[in-house]
């Protein structure tokens, strides 16, 4: 009976091995076959260039160079102790590190593990050259981006920076892979798609260990299109120069059409190194720095625009009829309002003003006197009508909207009633009024053109395909008001008096309106902006000076020496 059992227990167990072994082997079998046929072939990244940036002359302003970086292949690394001791000699680079680097890194046997990025040239040589007493260790090569006038257009290019994974679930499905360098800002971040290319491959064939045996095929990578700016580098540089120790700004563009001959934003930044390991703490210092270098000024900042908003109000003023261009107002140097006294800026006033002296000698109590008349809603509707308040377009991230107050807006924000001591305000360019740099110089441009917006663009072409955007709005604004705006900036910056004399360059005719704008601090902001020239006008400017005193100083000699260096280069 006993043996009977064991028997029966026998055959039992091996019926269910049997059983077991026909459900892995048929019945399972092509799901198994088909995870190892997964499993066996592996796919390695080969990264693809970027595309390039010119200026509008064909000048290179970002490129690609040879990266040598230094790697490992864990399955052939025999000797680990002896190799790393060699490398950290030859590189003098600690071997922990090495070690470290090797660690956090590793992904497969097979994969080359990168443990010292970018050695040069000339290490590489070195490198290669005592690859026989270094087994598993290679140099590979990979494209990497190189900014090539440093800090010059930093603002406009951008700059790289790894995608993180937040980033990376979102964009996986259109091939963005972890490690990939994406663009944080500038044009590297506005025209990214275009910019990145397509990455290529290697399929490789591995056993059961994980062991390289064999390649299977190998997709080149697609370079990324280039890009051809409107800018020139000439006149960029010259510019950048003037600002080199200054906070501020200043941006040139063709009146006619919208294209950025150049834009700047100080301080600047060196976009190379955020594509190099080799600089963290200056990386630090950047993101750190209490003047901000990282900030696009003229689009990413919002900044009370002072008395080169008193085109707006005079716009307002003329258009809805509220004054005619023979209408005189008297300063005698502050103007009184509710028992509060609002000041003109020179103390014993201008006396008999009309509109185009007022503009020239930028007479506040005039300005007072005139947006009360038109009321604080035309002053918006107007502000409105010359792109305040909106974003201009310009094909660079991130740009600011500004502020355009009303009666309405503060009675839903603020819960109060507008003041008419906000009205006077607002006439000079003060109180909640807010703009970002670009704006003024649009404000400018529809003075110079005629009569309409245009759209600020800063990229001509890619490859071969022209994508020009240029976008024309007319804004209903009079003939007449705008001739008397343009009698009157001309005034500024050429009669005796003018609050913008020092923007003048002699055998130019050169529009302009200056501004100090009022800020939390004792320290003023100064604003320059204008056009030449001023009958057939080829470039409006607009010079920020942050914290700079007043606009009829610093940012009026700055204006000058960018005209005059654009008269050089042939522009008018």
């Amino acid at each position: 009976m006993r043996i009977r059992i064991i028997g029966i227990v026998i055959f039992v167990s091996l019926f269910l091995v049997v059983a077991g072994l026909f459900y892995v082997q048929v019945v399972k079998g092509p799901h198994y076959q088909r995870l190892s046929s997964q499993n066996r072939i592996r796919l390695l990244t080969i990264e693809s260039p970027r595309g390039r940036i010119f200026d509008r002359n064909g000048e290179l302003l970002v490129d690609n160079r040879i990266s040598f970086d230094v790697a490992v292949i864990p399955q052939e690394l025999k000797d680990r102790e002896r190799v790393f001791k060699k490398l950290s000699k030859s590189l003098n680079i600690p071997k922990e590190e090495l070690g470290k680097a090797l660690k956090n890194n590793f992904v497969t046997p097979f994969q080359p593990t990168k443990i010292v990025f970018d050695i040069g040239k000339e290490k590489a040589i070195m490198i290669e050259e005592e690859r026989l007493d270094l087994p598993g260790v290679i140099i590979e090569t990979r494209p990497q981006r190189h900014y090539v006038n440093k800090n010059i257009g930093s603002h406009i290019v951008g700059y790289l920076g790894q995608i993180n994974s937040r980033e990376l679930t979102r964009l996986k499905s259109y091939g963005y892979a972890m490690n990939d360098l994406i663009g944080r800002a500038g044009i590297e971040k506005f025209f990214n798609n275009y910019l990145r290319g397509r990455h290529g491959g290697m399929q490789i064939e591995v056993n059961n260990r994980g062991y390289q045996v064999g390649i299977l095929g190998i997709k080149e990578p697609v370079k990324g299109k280039d890009i051809y700016l409107t800018v020139d580098i000439r006149l960029q540089e010259f510019v950048e120069k003037i600002f080199e120790n200054a906070r501020g700004g200043a941006c040139v563009m063709d009146p006619r059409d919208g294209q950025i001959l150049c834009l700047v934003s100080s301080p600047a930044f060196d976009p190379n190194l955020f594509v190099s390991s080799k600089n963290p703490a200056g990386i630090t210092k950047l993101l750190t720095s209490d003047r901000y270098p990282m900030l696009n000024r003229l689009i990413q900042c919002e900044y009370p625009p002072g008395s080169v908003f008193k085109i707006v109000t005079t716009s307002a003023a003329l258009d809805k009829k509220k004054i005619t261009p023979n209408t005189t107002l008297s300063c005698d140097g502050s103007y009184s309002l509710g028992g509060k006294s609002f000041r003109c800026w020179k103390k014993k006033g201008h006396g008999q003003q009309t509109i185009r002296e007022a503009i020239k000698n930028s007479c506040n109590v005039f300005f007072y006197q005139i947006a009360r008349m038109a009321g604080a809603d035309n002053i918006a509707l107007y502000a409105e009508r010359y792109g305040f308040g909106y974003p201009t377009g310009i094909d660079l991230p991130d740009e600011k909207s500004g502020l355009v107050p009303n009666k309405k807006w503060k009675l839903l924000k603020k819960r109060e009633p507008w003041y008419e001591g906000e009205t006077l305000n607002y006439a000079i360019g003060q109180g909640f009024l807010l703009v970002n740099t670009m704006q003024i110089l649009r404000m400018t441009s529809v003075v110079a053109n005629g009569g309409y917006l245009v759209k600020p663009y800063l990229v001509k072409k890619i490859e071969d395909v022209n994508i020009s955007d240029v976008e024309k709005r007319p804004v209903e604004i009079s003939e007449t008001t705008l001739n008397i705006l343009r009698d009157g900036l001309i005034k500024v910056v050429n009669d005796e008096g003018g609050t913008g004399r020092r923007a003048a360059v002699e055998g130019l005719t050169i529009a302009g309106k200056t501004g100090t704008a009022q800020t939390s601090t004792s320290k003023t902001h100064a604003w320059f902006t204008g056009f030449a020239p001023a009958d057939n006008s080829k470039a409006a400017l607009v010079v920020f000076l942050e914290y700079g005193g007043k606009g009829g100083l610093g940012a009026s000699k700055t204006a000058s020496r960018i005209f005059q260096k654009m008269r050089d280069l042939g522009y008018l």
